[in-house]
């Protein structure tokens, strides 16, 4: 006869068996009976207490970026399950397996509108792949099991609602049934597609290739193809670092954030290469019907952005082998060349920009600083707003560095999380936070876990008072900027009462010194950074659609605000190199 044991320990034994060593949330009544359950096993399941939930969701979304195991975050029924939301809609977005345990209110009082009470598994619905809440005690190792492997298989959020008095109940163990972790074996492509592929390669004259997250683990597989085929290459922002900033046939980022030599590359190019990516923004894509191979493990997703003659369905890896066994090599490209010169310019141009001590800080000088006291391991936590702008075309980051954010979902307050997280999985690395004075503030209370856990991380707040991405997004819709100020908050003195260290910024010649010192830190530190509230994240590329609203916001500011304020005005010089 089986022994009996209380339901939350056989939860607990079914985290155990699929390796999960931390999870992050608040205790509370209707979650306290997994928390119990997490007491016992204090020694191999380490919990993360937060100070919001919002911050667990994301850090445990942030780990799997990370890591590529699956994030655990817990909460309360009601508001604390209504908190967890945004981080399980960043990994819903991003693709990513993340297991959701929710408390509940006890079953006996479940439809009496009971304190707290609300229907998560509705609430859930959406944002969820597997959503079950759970009605009887005597199979919750087994449910569990299912959840965290129907989240990895379909790489999103498995939730389980947990009525608090069920997983106190004694129930026969049934732990020792062994647990399936093997992942399934990659696609592998067809032999036509491949062949296919080849062809329009080598007939192609002016190639282009778009690099997505989906070639993560295919870095030399990928590199040695583009190579071979003298391709030039362009980047989505998710995937910056798996081909490393310093290879020569790099063009940079696509997009609004991107570079002008990737938007020539794409309209010049006679052939489209996209390679685990299902890229949004598809008015960055050629204006021209030219030729596309689609790479991707999903069939759906062939031909979703663009007109596709050769879908390669399967593994990246296993498609960008077989393609360079296949193709033959380059000796030279003249088109090639001709982008590398555009990138040679514009890297000129970035340049200059790294190196400007103007005053107020400019955000550019700041990256070149981070660049020269950070290392190839380092861990980079990006958030949401003009700091995605400024890390992504000025920080240099190679194939052994993390860089990463909320990718799909663009949630701003991510990097603190993400920064936490990073140090819980990688504690002998460098890990740096990025940040805007908005996003960090919207999260900053949980600096504070990161002094309490001793986790000695470095964020970079990029003050500047005001919402400055949406200000430009009001510019270039030509619209008047309002609701984007706000008050200033002293937070070297909020990360010191914290109990961590606080550095202020307002000096360009106290930039590197700063800086180096910051990173040196044995606490979490928060360097808060005086930066020119007009720094411009012009995109890489002005379309003639955007310089009409730009005029069309200048002359708004005349006419019906009355004011124009030149220094809100990019530079004559930089605006034109854009839009020429």
């Amino acid at each position: 006869m089986p022994k009996k044991i209380k339901a939350n320990h056989a939860l607990i034994s079914a985290l155990k068996a699929w390796d999960i060593d931390h999870v992050y949330g608040i205790p509370g009544d209707s979650i306290d009976a997994v928390v119990d359950g997490l007491k016992v096993v204090e020694d191999e399941i380490d919990f993360y207490h937060v100070r919001h939930e919002e911050v667990a969701s994301l850090a445990a979304s942030s780990f799997t970026k990370l890591t590529g195991k699956i994030g655990v975050a817990l909460s309360i029924g009601g508001p604390g399950a209504i908190h967890l939301i945004n981080g399980m809609y960043d990994a819903k977005l991003d693709n990513i397996p993340q297991l959701i345990l929710a408390g509940q209110s006890d079953s006996d009082v479940l439809g009496t509108k009971a304190f707290q009470e609300t229907n998560l598994t509705e609430l859930f619905k959406d944002v969820a792949v597997y959503n079950k809440q759970i009605k009887e005690p005597e199979t919750i190792f087994e449910t569990v099991n299912e959840a965290i492997r129907t989240a990895y298989a379909k790489k999103g959020v498995a939730v389980l609602v947990l009525p608090n008095d069920l997983l106190t109940q004694k129930i026969d163990d049934h732990t020792d049934k062994k647990i399936d972790k093997e992942p399934p074996a990659p696609k592998k492509p067809s032999v036509e597609s491949i062949q296919d592929a080849a062809k329009l390669i080598e007939n192609s004259k002016k190639p282009v290739m778009l690099i997505g997250l989906g070639t993560k683990h295919a870095k030399k597989e990928l590199r040695i193809f583009i190579e071979k085929a003298k391709i030039p290459s362009i980047i989505t922002l998710p995937s910056k670092g798996i081909l490393p900033d310093d290879h020569p046939y790099n063009l940079g980022n696509l997009g609004k954030i991107g570079t002008k030599p990737s938007y020539q590359a794409m309209q010049d190019a006679d052939l489209l290469i996209l390679a685990g990516t299902n890229y949004p923004y598809v008015y960055y894509l050629p204006e021209k019907d030219i030729n596309c191979i689609q790479i991707d493990n999903d069939p759906d997703l062939i031909g979703h952005r663009f007109n596709v003659d050769v879908g390669v369905i399967g593994d990246s890896k296993l498609a960008l082998t077989a393609l360079n066994e296949t193709i033959k090599p380059i000796e030279e490209r003249p088109f090639l060349q001709e982008m590398l010169k555009n990138k040679e310019k514009w890297d000129g141009w970035m340049k200059k920009d790294r190196e400007s001590n103007d005053s107020p800080i400019r955000p550019e000088r700041l990256m070149d600083a981070i660049n020269k006291t950070t290392n190839d391991k380092t861990i980079f936590s990006i958030d949401v707003g003009t700091s995605t702008v400024w890390s992504t075309r000025y920080l240099n980051i190679g194939v052994d560095n993390k860089f990463f954010l909320s990718s799909w979902l663009g949630t701003m307050g991510c990097a603190l999380p993400g920064a936490i997280a990073g140090k819980i999985a990688y504690p002998n690395r460098q890990v740096v936070g990025i940040t805007g004075d908005g996003a960090f503030e919207m999260v900053m209370q949980d600096f504070a876990t990161a002094v309490q856990y001793q986790l000695p991380i470095t964020i970079f707040v990029l003050n500047n008072q005001q919402l400055s991405f949406i200000k430009y997004e009001q510019q270039a819709a030509g619209e008047l900027e309002y609701g984007i100020d706000f008050s200033d908050i002293d937070l070297a003195k909020f990360a010191e009462s914290c109990g961590g260290i606080g550095y202020t910024l307002k000096d360009p010649k106290d930039i590197d010194t700063v800086v180096q010192t910051a990173m040196q830190q044995t606490k979490p530190t928060v360097v808060n950074v005086y930066v020119d509230p007009n720094a411009a994240p012009l995109p890489g590329k002005i379309v003639p659609e955007e310089a009409k609203n730009y005029a069309k916001w200048a002359y708004r500011s005349v006419t019906e605000d009355k004011k124009l304020d030149f220094d809100e005005i990019p530079p004559i010089s930089t605006a034109i190199k854009r839009f020429l």
